[in-house]
């Protein structure tokens, strides 16, 4: 009759017991937030490069096909570590003409599968004025896909003016 009672006294072990109850727990907070990291650092780091490959091109009067080979090779190692086989780019000058209609006046890309042409925001341009647009995607993939079991992909743009003249001639 008083081993029930003694049992239902007795404290040790209960930090065991707790313990096994709050680690599953514990273990998916801590994945969680490294997965959730890594996410946002994927996104910063490809907003880095839209606005790195825009400045780059944008320095110069004229931009050939092989700068802007480089500019997309740069901005390959600026992803450094995340894999580059899910990274995206585009690089396009666009002007608007005297009645402020945008065009655009060039574009290369590398592994670039999103739809839709190179844009500005509307009334970025005003009447002959021109920018290099810079844009990036990338399909981030978690590594463990315990939290994130789905592709994000983030897509960037950068929109800068040239530099030293109204227009990046492509050479």
């Amino acid at each position: 009759m008083s081993r029930p009672r003694n049992f239902a006294r007795d404290q040790r072990g209960a930090a065991a017991v707790e313990f096994a109850l709050m680690l599953p727990i514990l273990v998916v907070l801590q994945i969680g937030s490294v997965e959730l990291v890594k996410a946002f650092e994927a996104q910063r780091r490809i907003a880095h490069v839209a606005a790195a490959m825009a400045d780059v091109v944008s320095q110069g009067q004229t931009v050939s096909t092989a700068q802007l080979t480089d500019a997309m090779a740069a901005g390959q190692i600026l992803v450094d570590p995340l894999p580059t086989n899910n990274l995206g780019l585009r690089i396009s000058s666009m002007t608007a003409n005297a009645q402020g209609v945008v065009s655009m006046d060039w574009t290369t890309s590398q592994n670039w599968t999103q739809a839709g042409q190179p844009s500005v925001p509307t009334g970025y341009l005003a009447a002959g004025e021109s920018a290099i647009v810079a844009d990036v995607s990338y399909a981030y993939t978690s590594s463990t896909k315990y939290v994130l079991p789905n592709t994000i992909t983030f897509v960037r743009h950068a929109y800068i003016r040239p530099r030293l003249s109204n227009q990046v001639a492509k050479v």
